[in-house]
């Protein structure tokens, strides 16, 4: 996740992490970073450095048994065009709690709806300072686009690389 306002995006991912938790199996912790680096969007040369004060990690909460690679995607929308193509980002949601599924396989429609609306949530504390970043590569110009919206669709993300 990429925030143009560092310091206050500390407590919304934080938060954003807490309401995923219910969807998490309890053996599943997430610790939002309080420190990291900042770039410059268009070249990606290491311009500082930012900090804020550190949180509690976010913990599972469903103890039902779990299909380790499969979860939910949430892709996030932007109305930015570079390189002549619409930017998009995805936070993959893995593992997802094994009760957040349908019979199918496919996620339940109040996975989906909740998921939906944390993610919603998360656009509207940062609503000027969530963005999707486009690395600079070769002849394309690197940058960023404002997240506008998410969508979480009904369908299991499988995750069998660190390419995913």
């Amino acid at each position: 996740m990429y925030f143009l306002d560092t310091v206050t995006a500390v407590a919304s991912v934080h938060d954003f992490w807490n309401s995923v938790a219910t969807y998490l199996p309890n053996d599943v912790h997430i610790l939002v970073e309080n420190a990291g680096d900042v770039i410059d969007d268009e070249t990606g040369d290491l311009v500082g450095a930012w900090s804020a004060d550190a949180v509690t990690p976010a913990v599972g909460v469903d103890d039902n048994p779990y299909p380790a690679p499969s979860g939910a995607c949430i892709t996030w929308l932007t109305e930015t065009i570079l390189d002549g193509r619409r930017l998009r980002g995805r936070t993959f949601i893995v593992p997802l709690a094994g009760s957040k599924y349908q019979n199918d396989g496919t996620l339940a429609e109040g996975t989906i709806t909740a998921l939906n609306t944390i993610a919603a949530d998360l656009i509207a504390a940062q609503s000027a300072s969530f963005v999707i970043y486009h690395r600079k590569s070769g002849t394309h110009a690197g940058g960023n686009g404002l997240v506008t919206s998410a969508v979480v669709h009904d369908m299991a993300a499988v995750l069998r690389s660190r390419r995913d």
